[in-house]
């Protein structure tokens, strides 16, 4: 009899143990983080030579997330298109005023000017005397971000304007062609040619706008057991600025607090996808729940912060 209680005994303790780790294990709400997902990113365009009678962007609003545009010059260029390419620069900074240029590293350069069909691996647009063009985007919902642009000098240019080294570099800017010759957009060179008043008009407009992140929800599913509630989430970051110290808040219909999860940051341009498992409620009787998204900096929109689900 004494062996066949310590048996019960160990039994007995073996299935309080078991029980617990299950208990501590599927009843403990835990978040669970994958890895950033790319949002809409795009390695280049694809430009077409057809003019528009208006002129108008690859894709609306796109730009930069940064006014202070750094770029790089292959060595391979002369004296002569560098000079013409910094004069280039002069002449977009003194249009728009809000728009200025520096030198930086290869790796590093926002724009990369190239002067031969080998430089930075030539493609397939060549228009006149070069080719540019955004390389890397985000095709994002407010402002599609530029990431990297190109300009590819081929042949010397006779005007003294320097009107293909401007033509090039705004398409980095994402314009297109317009069919009026007497402007710089024109799809083919003539030295008499005067920048678009659209163009200058269209940067200051958009480089004018502060970056900012804007932060959303998708792709939620959520399913009550009792008085657990299993929810996952993807949580996206469409802006043109890095949002960082983010907490995603759960509260009930009577804004009861049920959870707060942290998290660094959300880079530009990608989403988070969150699971969360056996978060215990009030009640049984819980029918709504709330997800906010606290964000303590400024958004292009905070409405989209929160969400209502019926559970």
């Amino acid at each position: 009899m004494g062996l066949i209680k310590i048996i019960a005994y160990l039994i007995a303790i073996l299935f309080i143990v078991n029980s617990a780790i299950i208990a501590v294990y599927y009843l403990s709400p835990e978040k669970i983080t994958e890895g950033l997902r790319a949002i809409g990113y795009n390695p280049g365009l694809e430009k077409n030579i057809n003019a528009s009678s208006e002129l108008v962007q690859f894709s609306p609003n796109m730009r930069f997330n940064h006014n202070a545009i750094s770029f790089f010059i292959n060595p391979e260029c002369s004296q002569e298109k560098i000079t013409r390419i910094y004069r280039a620069f002069s002449i977009i900074t003194e249009e728009t005023r809000i728009i200025t240029f520096k030198p930086a590293d290869e790796a590093s350069a926002d724009i990369l000017v190239g002067c031969s069909k080998d430089s930075y691996e030539s493609e397939k647009n060549v228009f006149v005397a070069g080719e540019g063009g955004p390389t890397e985007y985000f095709d994002l919902s407010f402002y599609p971000l530029i990431l990297k642009g190109k300009v590819l000098l081929y042949n010397e240019d006779s005007c003294d304007y320097p009107i293909t080294e401007l033509h090039e570099l705004f398409h980095v800017f994402g314009f297109g062609h317009i069919n009026k010759s007497e402007y710089i957009m024109y799809p083919y060179v003539k030295c008499e040619q005067k920048i678009n008043p659209e163009l200058t008009n269209k940067l200051k407009e958009l480089y004018s706008i502060e970056p900012l992140p804007e932060l959303y929800f998708s792709n939620i599913t959520a399913l009550k057991t009792g008085r657990y509630l299993n929810f996952s989430v993807q949580i996206n970051n469409e802006g043109l600025k890095e949002a960082e110290h983010i907490k995603l808040k759960v509260s009930d219909e009577k804004y009861n607090d049920l959870g707060s999860f942290d998290f660094k940051s959300l880079p530009v341009g990608t989403s988070n996808m969150f699971y969360v498992t056996y978060l215990k409620l009030q009640s049984d009787d819980t029918k709504k729940i709330n997800l906010i998204l606290d964000y303590p900096g400024k958004e292009y929109n905070k409405y989209n912060n929160i969400l209502e689900l019926s559970v």
